[in-house]
């Protein structure tokens, strides 16, 4: 009878703590909760307000478009103080900022996220796995011919979201719009999706967008051509600037304002209109006036990283205003 006493002791035990364990299980807050992100940012942002590293400086920024552009815009990005969370990471977090880049042959080819790597290691050190030591570590997931809905489903957010990124750059667009068909209203609806599938995975991390370069669009035409007599009509093709670009990247542009995202608008910065002309009169693109040479692609992920550092810069300028 004592034995069974102890153990129906035991038994209450346990019964008990499992339920002030469940008890404070059901207190605490979902961790994908936009209450529970609310509070790590604001935790994040506290952290250290104060005594922000020395070993923090403002990165030199020196990439540049060719002289001869026409039509150029500064190269920044828009809505840049949307990066904060992503920086107080960088500077606070004591962890490697994990950034993931995300496009189409543009970034498949390797060389222009390689830059951006690079670019932003020159200013901030890179990281080995989830080294803490060192604050870097960059990533890129990209498929030839893709397009933003297409290259990020539901199973790729997953594949994101398993890389535990705090920033993902979008990079899609040149597919999205490589045609006279182009549905600024369609491709709305795509950004709708892919943010959705992104935040839903990964409610965490930072999202930026950035727009196509600008390429060329080969279009049939009909042209009379008088032999003698007569006049006789000849389907011709003819090839020029892309139009559909510029309002693709209007869309993109316009999607992230409204979601509060960071943009980089590199079809405005090159030139809008005139980019495509530009890369070309510049020997940065390839004979199919769709890809681009090594260097055009170093320049794009140059001009991008030292967009993100020009946005770090600023974000350092009000930390450090607030020490």
């Amino acid at each position: 009878m004592k034995w069974l006493g102890n153990a129906g002791w035991v038994a209450l035990v346990t019964a008990t703590l499992g339920y002030a364990a469940a008890a404070l299980a059901a207190e605490r807050i979902d961790a994908t909760s936009s209450e529970y992100k609310s509070h790590h940012i604001k935790s994040l942002e506290d952290k250290g307000r104060s005594t922000l590293s020395e070993r923090w400086k403002e990165a030199k920024l020196q990439a540049s478009l060719p002289g001869g552009f026409a039509h150029t815009a500064p190269n920044i990005l828009e809505g840049a103080d949307r990066l904060g969370r992503a920086f107080d990471v960088l500077t606070r977090s004591g962890r490697a900022l994990k950034v993931v880049q995300l496009g189409d042959s543009h970034v498949a080819a390797g060389t222009y996220p390689a830059a951006v790597r690079t670019t932003l290691e020159k200013a901030w050190g890179s990281a080995a796995g989830d080294s803490i030591s060192a604050p870097l570590r960059f990533n890129y997931l990209a498929r030839n011919g893709a397009t933003a809905e297409g290259f990020i489903t539901p199973e790729r957010a997953e594949q994101i979201a398993e890389m535990a990124p705090d920033l993902i750059i979008v990079s899609f667009g040149t597919n999205e719009c490589h045609g006279m068909g182009y549905d600024p209203q369609a491709h709305r609806r795509q950004l709708e999706t892919v943010y959705d599938r992104l935040t839903k995975a990964c409610p965490e991390a930072v999202i930026m967008l950035t727009t196509p370069p600008g390429d060329y669009l080969s279009r049939t035409t009909t042209q009379a051509v008088r032999r003698g007599s007569r006049t006789q009509r000849r389907r011709m093709s003819v090839r020029g600037a892309n139009p559909m670009t510029a309002k693709c990247a209007e869309v993109i542009r316009t999607f992230g304002s409204e979601k509060g995202l960071a943009v980089w608008n590199l079809n405005a910065i090159a030139g809008g209109d005139s980019s495509a002309s530009n890369w070309v009169a510049a020997r940065l693109m390839r004979p199919d006036r769709i890809h681009f040479t090594p260097e055009g692609y170093r320049l794009h992920g140059c001009l991008l990283g030292e967009a993100i550092l020009s946005a770090y810069n600023s974000y350092l300028t009000a930390a450090t205003a607030q020490n």
